[in-house]
This record gives C-alpha cells, structure tokens and sequence, in this order.
C-alpha cells in the first residue's frame, strides 16, 4: 500500500538541527526523503539513521530544482515540505494530516519564525508546504519557491499545521551568511525573470535583515503598489514591514497614514493596533499608547487575526505598559505587565531590568530572591551570569555577592568579584589579577561577562600603569577601542569618532558614583561640543541635574537637541520656575525641535501658572495636533484650559464644568435641551464616554455606534473625554448628570443629578441606586412621588421633549424623503422593545402582513440594534422591512408622520402618550402580565393591549377605541409631565446651577438620604 504522506527535505550542513526536526516527525509521516546538496558535517549520518538512502543533489543554485527532485522519488499521496531547522508537535501534524481533503491541491501552513538571540521575538507567516504529489504540481523561482499548477487552478486550502522555525536567529544567520545567499539568488531571478511584487517583497525583507531600512522601504512600496491582489497573505505582511520601516526611520506621521488605512482593511489583526501604541510610546504619548495597549490586551478574541507575529497580541503590550506604567511611577501596574512580559518571554531583557529596578528600590534582598525563585527566573549558569551583571548594574552589591557565592567555577567566581570591587571604586583586585594570572585567563572572564574592556580601560586611566596600558592595548582587536585608547593615553588630543565609546566610560562612572573619575575623563574631554550635551543628558538621568542645567545653559541654544529642551523644560517645571520653562519652549518650537512633551508642558505650565499666560495657547496647541492628531491626553488638557476652573465670567463668578455621561447616543438626546440651556448661561458643557463599554461584545456595537455618532456630530461648543481618560488625570467634574447609576460615577464629578430618561419598568427606574445623586430632575408628578426624599427630586418636565412643544423638528423633510412613504396609506410606527420582553419573536409577521395596507416604519430599540444577543431579531427585522431606523434624532419627526404607534413593553410608549399618539400594545406570548396595581400597570391598562391571535387591523380600523384611549389617558398626561411649554430644558439647567453654586445645602438639609447613601455606597 502507497504512504499517505510524504516528507520531502533538502539539506545541507545541519548537523545540529537534523535530529530535532526528523524526531518531531517520526512516526507520523508515512515516509521521509532527504536530498543532500553537498554536506560536510555530519548530516547524512544523522539521516542515515532515519532513512535507509539519502540522495545527493548537485546544487544548481536553485531552490525550486532541488525541492522538485526530492519530489520525484517521494512515492505517497501528499507531500510535506520541511527544511532541518523546523519542527513540528506530532500531535498537531497527526491533526492536520486527519484534516486533509481531496478538494484541495495543496494547504498553507502557518509558520513561526524565531528571531533574534535566543528567539525572544516570533515572526509568523504562511507558506504552502502539504501538497498533492501530482507531476503536475511543481515548484517554481530560485529562491522562495513556490508551487504552481500545469494544468488548471492550483486550489488551496487552509490547515491546521504549525511549523517551527529556528533559522532566522541572530547566530545562525551570521553563521550560514544567509542574507548574502538570498540576496544572490533573489538577484538572479529578477535577473532573468520579469520583477515582480512577490520578488521586491522578498528583496525587502533581505535589506531589512542587513540593516538597510531605506532600501528595504523603497522595495516594500514596489512590492505593494504591483500586488496582484490583496488576498495574498505576503501583501499583509508586506504593510507591517513598510510601517516596521517607517517606525525605524522615526517617519511615525507617515506610519500612523498607513495603520489608519490598514485598519479598515485587517480590523482584526492585532499587529496595527499594536504598532499604533509602539509609535505612540516612542513619541512619548503614554496615555495613547495605554488605551491601544490595553484594549489588546482586554479584547484579545477581537484581534485573532495575526498577520506577522503573535507578540503583538500580547507580549508587546504587556512589555510596553510595564515600561510606561515604570515612567509614569505606577509601579503596581508596572510589576504585573513587566511580570506578564517575562511569563509570555523569558528571555525579554527589557522587563526583567525594569521589574528588578523597581523591586531593588521597594524590596528587602529575601523578597527579591523569593521572588526570583519562585518564578524560576535562574535555571542555568547564563541565567544566573546574567543576574549577577544587572545587579551590579543596579549597584545591588549585596544582591550580586549573593549569586555571586553560587558560582561554581572558581575563575568566573573571581572575576565577578572583581567587578564588585570595581564598581565601588576599588581597583586592587584587578590589579593583582593582571599582575599574577595569565592574559588566557583575563579572556576568559571577559567572555563570560564578568569584567569587559570598559572596565579594563577605567582601571587604566585611573592607574596611569604604562605596562598595564601596554598590555590591554595588545589585548583589543577592535579599531575603534585602539583609537580610544590612544585618545586617552597619549598627548595626541585629536578629536575622532569616539564619542559612543566616550559616553560609555562617562555613564560607568556616573552609574556607580564614582565622581573623581568622573572628574578626570571630563577634564581629559573639555568641552568639545559634539560630546558635550550627551554627557549632559547622562547626567541628567543618573540625578546630577543642576549640573546638567549649568551645562545647557553654557551652550548656544542653536546646539540644542531635543532632549536638552525637553530636560530643560522638565527641571524649570519641577522647580515652579514658569517663566523659564515657557522660554525654552517657545525657543525649541522657533528652531522646529518638535517634541510631544515639550507640548505636554506647555499646556500644564498653561495650567499651573498664571505668570506664564500671556502666550498664544490655541497657536501652540495647534502646532501641536498638526503633529501629534489624535492625542486624547492633549485634547483632554486643552479642554480644562478652556474649561479652567479658576477662569471667571464677565460678573467674577467662576466659570463651571458639568459632564453628561453616556453609553448610547439615545443619551445625548435625552440631555440636549439642557446642554443648550447650560452653555447659554455660561456653563461649560462635556460628553463623558464609558469608554468600558467597549470591552464586552455585549455592549461593544454600542459604543462604537457612540464614538461614530460623536464624529458626525455637528457642534463645536462642547467636548467629549472618556472616563478612562479623565480618571487618569485626576479631573473632577462640578457636576455629573447621568440617566442612571454607574459605579465609574462615584470618582469623577463633585455633585451627581439625574435626568429621567423615560418611566417604564419601574422595578428599575425606581431602585434603590437612586439615593446616589444628589438631586433628581422629574418629569411630573408619578416619578416624583416615587423617588422625592426630603426634597431631594424637583419637577422640571421632559427635556427631551422641548422639540416637540415648540414643534421644531430639525429633520422632518429629511425623514419624509428617507423613507418609502405612499401618501395614499397610513403610516404605523412599530417600535419594539430589546429582550424577553420584546414582542418580536411573536408579532414580526403580523406587522408583515400589514405592509400590504399600511406604511411600516420600525424603530428598533437601540439594544435590539447594537447588542451581540440581539443580533438574530436584527437579523430578522432588516430582512423583512425596508423603512427601519435606530436613530435617535429620528423620534419627534416619526411621530409628526405616524397615525399610529405599536410598541410593548419599550418606554417609547410613554413618549407617544406625551405626544398624544394613537397607541396599540403588543404582548408577547412569554410575558406574564402583571397584576401588581402600580402606576405603570394602570397606565399600560388605558392603552389597547392586544394578545396573540387578535386581528390588528380591525383595532387599527377603530377609530372610536382611540378617541377613548386618548380620553382615558387625558388626566395621566399631567402626573407624567406636568410642564408642556418647550422650556423643560431651561428649568433643568437652573437646578443644576444652583446645585453647583451651592444655593441649596443637600448635606445639611437631607441627612437622611445622606445616611442611605452612606450604607449603601460607603461613602
């Protein structure tokens, strides 16, 4: 019986990774073929004990040929392709090797490429490697090869295979000299074959690995602007490479155009959103980087679609909140993303620096060393050499000599013994090493990382040892090393590119204090200003900055870089010195030093000191969105410039803020008529996002309906902030006015007052969270009775309905020509509920049937329209009707044109009363009604009620029941909203105004409420 599948290798000196791939495979595939194309290791004798024959391949520099060869003496029905530095999980290829289907010529495989060292970074792409073993079915190309059909479509599937590859690490490049292979070959087939997009993607990708960032831009472009279609899973990982590009070539404008743009395309891949944030930390902007971060972390099922590495999801983030969270001194935050960094990636340098930096400065040394072992941080000799230099780094002396102890090898054991004496300034140890062992020996500890020629060079110059000189300068091969040596020990004081070697002996004297030294390299340095100013950041960063400052401040301004202006402006602002700061910041932006916290500052120093506001703050802050666009913390600060509390009116009163909290855009209607009311009388105004709603699928639609809602919004006298934003700065409203309680409430605002939002279900609408607010603005008196505490309601009348009594629907026109309205029929608005208790499931089709006789219009419930759990009422509602809405502006104009309005259990049934509305109510067949004798139950009993089975149209033929209703429903209308003069707004606004300004002492007037409040809430 033929083998099912066939592996297919070609190899060539892979002695040390040959075994690890065929063990990976072995007992899975059916069969393995090895072609040899020249080996001189131990290769064949590997695979000989795999195989009973390896065949030889003479190498004609083409890929393709070789895989094609190897094919020819497979015999199995489908074929694997692997090269020896990738393996598998057995159970994973038996999985995938089950999955095969006979439809399909050939699967695309995925496939994670470790990079870097010790493959601290994974890289993934996808590659056809399971195909048909059909002669017609070959490959093509030199170099990434690819399999092409003779006869027909070449059909592809999707498997579940994951290969691993090792052979993009930092040693094996280096040592198979991959870059210079690839880019012959690739050369050769644009050579005799017409470039291609495919073949100037590859290209990128070799100028990239060799650190040639602008060709390997200029290559992706091609790549991307000659693609053949979007679909291929290269052009997707050819966009993250052009902003990976871009990124390097710190052209983040540019690279923030093409996210936006990617985006929309691959909504779901995480590697953009990540990216954003990586842009965002390297522009300085924490708050922006925080949210796209986090929201990746929070909404990982959201970004399962991972174009080019799996770190973006979350071991990117995790690494840089922990570096932010560390800058930003939240160090709580700070310990967990950096621990999570090291969970997802061991070998993630970054966050063990910044989680032993912070855990050395709070920790005792037990802690620390619990900490390390519990977490199984140490597991061999270079893990624990490696702690040992970044304790010493951190001049954790005494943590270091404690691993230092558990070093077994007596030489190595030496030479970190010296390295502690080094640091804290005593050369003696080394002196007496160099003076009795052999230069063997000394190698021997500088390869092991136990001193490094740095030191060497300081013991040195501090010693002035002529011998000792002469045989460090016999030990170094580096040029730029010799040339720094002869800097520093002859009298030939001519400048050289040194600076970087400089600048490090400068920074080893600064970290560990040693300021005599210090002393002599600056004096040996003088003031040459090319090195100048970076000794001054060093030594502004290790706390010497009156200092730094005094050197700023002797060199011309015209030198300056950014980092100088941005320390400048830092210590100034630090010290309270105002005018200083302001200075340095108008001076960097006059020579185009564009930084985002020299604009931070300036919107901080705008707010903190009055002696600085002379300035043109708009013109600054402009400036600043031409660059950073976006920025949710600069648009956050410039609002509370606006908005500055200590600002005065024209009569010396301060100027107020009040934030509207919303969820839906339903809410911005129900405080519109107030808001308008406010700003006249001279109350800043903020939409206050629960940017939380976005983390839960459930209520996701919502949010984003929201954010797209504010976009199109067309009014520039008030702002939005999120709540996640204004928690972070610490901003507290004078007033909070929100339609129901939410715990994000309880930190952000000084007074809270809610506006009735609507008066159905009054198990929730009168609840006991209501003893939150401060004062409830009631529509008449049926909410009033039911929520007044010692006066702490008062009856403004319905807002949200000051439109409709001064008749001004801004949209009637356009809701006339937005639907298909016949003039010869009567027009039905059905406007269901969301839930149990919607009458959708039961009554869809009787509303269907009516479209023969009737306009429908359906205006779905905002939850009906953006809830995932809604999604099949939806779904049922837009497959069955043309005319539906969930537009929230719409209501007022849907009820001018109606005749009639049939809803259920939905609150819009009191809005239609208020409008007098010819009124019909569905009950679905699960609803229990009600017999509980409350207000609600003896409303809804003076509306018709119909249940299942009734006939609709005889009701709706009826005029005589309406004229009734609307009788029976004439002395509700009152206790509902006692106020129908359109100024409802206006009332609401006095009552918050005089909330915020004091006039009415809640505490002292409503203890009682006070003390509800207090056990239920605790505060």
């Amino acid at each position: 019986m033929a083998p099912f599948i066939s592996l297919c290798m070609i190899v060539k000196n892979e002695e040390k990774v040959l075994k690890r791939c065929l063990d990976s495979v072995k007992g899975v595939v059916d069969e393995i073929v090895i072609v040899d194309t020249g080996s001189t290791d131990k290769t064949k004798e590997i695979a000989l004990q795999y195989v009973d024959h390896v065949y030889d391949f003479e190498w004609t520099d083409s890929f393709a040929d070789a895989r094609n060869f190897a094919q020819s003496k497979a015999s199995g029905q489908w074929i694997l392709v692997m090269d020896a530095d990738e393996y598998v999980d057995p159970n994973n290829l038996q999985a995938a090797i089950d999955e095969l289907k006979n439809q399909y010529d050939a699967f695309e495989v995925k496939i994670y490429n470790f990079s870097g060292m010790h493959g601290e970074r994974i890289i993934q792409h996808h590659g056809l490697r399971i195909y048909k073993n059909n002669p017609a079915i070959t490959f093509s190309r030199t170099i990434h090869e690819q399999l092409r059909k003779s006869e027909g479509e070449l059909k592809v599937g999707s498997s579940s295979l994951i290969l691993y590859h090792s052979g993009y690490l930092a040693s094996v490049v280096k040592e198979k000299n991959k870059n210079k292979r690839n880019q012959f070959l690739l050369e050769k087939e644009m050579s005799f074959s017409e470039s291609n997009a495919f073949d100037y993607f590859n290209l990128g990708n070799e100028y990239q690995s060799q650190g040639d960032t602008e060709k390997a831009l200029e290559a992706y472009l091609k790549a991307y602007q000659n693609k053949p279609d979007l679909r291929y899973s290269w052009v997707s990982f050819c966009v993250v490479q052009i902003i990976n590009c871009l990124i390097t070539l710190q052209r983040y404008k540019d690279a923030l155009n093409v996210i936006s743009d990617a985006e929309q395309i691959y909504s779901e891949s995480p590697d953009f959103k990540c990216l954003k944030g990586i842009i965002y930390l390297d522009q300085h902007r924490y708050q922006d980087a925080i949210t796209e971060f986090e929201e990746l972390i929070d909404k990982q099922e959201d970004y399962q679609n991972i174009i080019s590495s799996v770190d973006y999801l979350e071991y990117f983030p995790h690494r840089a909140l922990g570096i932010i969270y560390q800058k930003e001194k939240n160090y709580e935050k700070s310990v967990y993303h950096f621990t999570k960094a090291l969970t997802l990636n061991k070998y993630c340098n970054r966050s063990l620096i910044g989680l032993m930096q912070i855990l050395t400065e709070r920790e005792e040394e037990r802690e620390i060393v619990s900490f390390i072992n519990h977490n199984n941080l140490i597991n061999n000799n270079y893990d624990l050499f490696k702690f040992i230099r970044l304790f010493i780094s951190l001049s954790q002396f005494d943590i270091a000599r404690h691993y230092t102890e558990q070093v077994d090898n007596g030489l190595i054991k030496e030479g970190f013994n010296i390295k502690l004496e080094l640091s804290k300034g005593n050369t003696a140890a080394l002196k007496k090493f160099i003076e009795t062992r052999t230069l063997e020996q000394l190698n021997e500890i500088i390869k092991n990382g136990c001193i490094d020629i740095y030191d060497l060079i300081l013991f040195c110059f501090e010693l002035k040892d002529i011998s000792i000189i002469r045989l460090i300068i016999n030990l170094v091969k580096e040029e730029n090393i010799k040339q720094l040596m002869e800097y520093l020990f002859t009298n030939n004081n001519t400048s050289y590119n040194c600076s970087k070697d400089i600048l490090i002996l400068v920074e080893r004297t600064l970290q560990f204090n040693q300021l005599s030294l210090f002393g002599k390299l600056a004096e040996k340095i003088g003031t040459e200003q090319e090195i100048l100013l970076p000794i001054a950041h060093l030594m502004y960063q290790y706390h010497y900055k009156k200092e730094a400052i005094q050197i700023y401040n002797n060199v011309d301004p015209v030198f300056y870089d950014i980092d100088t202006f941005v320390n400048l402006v830092e210590y100034y602002f630090e010290e309270g010195e105002g005018l200083q700061a302001k200075e340095k910041i108008i001076t960097a932006i006059s020579y185009e030093k564009i930084d985002y916290r020299l604009f931070k500052y300036a919107l901080l120093l705008h707010l903190e000191f009055e002696s600085v506001r002379d300035w043109d703050i708009d013109q600054i802050t402009n400036i600043a969105f031409s660059y950073y666009t976006g920025s949710q913390e600069l648009a956050y600060l410039y609002s509370l410039i606006k908005s500055d509390s200590i600002e005065l009116q024209s009569n010396g009163s301060p100027v107020r803020t009040v934030g509207f909290f919303l969820e839906t855009t339903f809410h911005y209607y129900v405080y519109e008529s107030i808001i308008n009311e406010l700003l006249n009388k001279g109350i800043n105004c903020h939409l206050v996002i629960n940017d939380y709603f976005q983390e839960h699928s459930e209520t996701s639609y919502m949010y984003d309906d929201l954010m797209e809602f504010l976009q199109n919004l067309d009014r520039n006298d008030i702002d939005a902030y999120t709540v996640s934003m204004i928690m972070k700065n610490h901003f507290k409203y004078d007033c909070m006015v929100s339609c129901y309680y939410s715990n994000w409430l309880n930190e952000i605002a000084y007074k809270q007052v809610r506006v009735m939002y609507g008066l159905a279900k009054d198990t929730w609408n009168f609840a006991w969270w209501n003893v939150f607010y401060d004062k409830i603005l009631c529509y008449g008196r049926y909410d009033y009775n039911r929520l007044n505490i010692y006066n702490n309601c008062v009856i403004v009348g319905n807002p949200k309905f000051d439109k409709w009594f001064k008749n001004k629907f801004d949209n009637l026109e356009e809701i006339k020509e937005k639907f298909l309205i016949d003039e010869n029929k009567k027009t039905i608005l059905y406007a269901p509920t969301y839930g149990h208790l919607s009458s959708i499931d039961d009554w869809i089709d009787d509303i269907k049937e009516l479209e023969k006789d009737y306009n429908i219009i359906i205006k779905m419930h905002h939850g009906t329209a953006f809830r995932e759990s809604e999604q099949y009422r939806r779904e049922k509602i837009l497959h069955n009707f043309n005319n539906v809405t969930s537009d929230q502006s719409d209501l007022f104009s849907l009820f001018a044109i109606s005749d009639f309005v049939i809803s259920d259990n939905s609150g819009i049934i009191f809005d239609a009363i208020l409008a007098e509305q010819n009124i019909l109510l569905l009950n679905p067949t699960s609803q229990v009604l009600r017999k509980d004798g409350s207000n609600e139950v003896r409303i809804r009993e003076k509306i018709i009620n119909l249940e299942k089975g009734d006939d609709l149209r005889l009701y709706l033929k009826d005029n005589n029941l309406f004229i009734k209703q609307k009788s029976e429903l004439f002395d509700v209308l009152y206790n509902l909203d006692q106020f129908r003069d359109g100024n409802s707004g206006s009332r609401a606004a006095d009552e918050i105004i005089s909330l915020i300004n004091g006039e009415k002492s809640t505490a002292k007037e409503n203890p009682f409420l006070y003390s509800l409040r207090k056990q239920i809430f605790g505060f």
